[in-house]
């Protein structure tokens, strides 16, 4: 019933294909490319995003923090939960990386991410609900893309699709694949907070 997956660790169990002697495991020795999820620091006077490397025929973990771009934050926009999409979408177009702070964000429209190495980061689990039916975020033919750390939740409109990636006849850069990091999707979630409300 059970085969685990190990990519790139270290002293993981040997690949064995069914239950007799031991679990059905698929031991691949090295990741052929990944990059640690995006972060953020401060340096005393100022915030930093930090956009990892990528690295290749990768076994363990990564040790450091000198394995990142830092970006500056006169860089990145940090939306709240009462942007638009649009304002989103404008600060996206005109280069900036997106940083989506703690909220639920209704969307009314899709995040369109049309520029090539574009982070999006959630903090603190930022929640794209869509409203519309529209995937909350689409990401265009472009190479580079990070996407972490969000919640994707389908609204009270029947959506296909919560997070749409290129276009079928648009086969990617190897060399600078997107990364998805600790994304999550649900359906039923909290769309009505009325039903929710705790009364003391």
């Amino acid at each position: 019933m059970w085969n685990f997956l190990f990519v790139g660790c270290q002293n993981a169990p040997p690949s064995h294909c069914n239950n007799s002697g031991a679990t059905p495991a698929t031991n691949i020795a090295a990741t052929p490319t990944i990059a640690e999820k995006p972060y953020i620091t401060y340096d005393g006077s100022k915030y930093w995003l930090q956009v990892p490397n990528y690295e290749t025929n990768k076994t363990g973990p990564t040790s450091g923090y000198n394995n990142a771009k830092a970006v500056d934050f006169s860089n990145v926009y940090v939306a709240t939960d009462s942007d638009s999409a649009a304002t989103i979408n404008a600060k996206l177009d005109a280069g900036l990386h997106l940083v989506l702070s703690p909220g639920i964000y209704n969307l009314d429209d899709s995040i369109k991410v049309n520029k090539a190495n574009t982070v999006v980061l959630g903090l603190g689990l930022a929640t794209l609900v869509s409203t519309t039916g529209k995937p909350c975020i689409i990401v265009g033919n472009v190479d580079g893309v990070r996407v972490a750390s969000i919640l994707f939740q389908a609204g009270q409109v029947q959506s296909t699709s919560l997070l749409q990636w290129g276009t079928s006849d648009y086969a990617g850069n190897l060399a600078a694949p997107g990364v998805l990091s600790d994304i999550f999707a649900r359906v039923g979630g909290m769309n009505d907070p009325s039903k929710y409300e705790v009364k003391t």
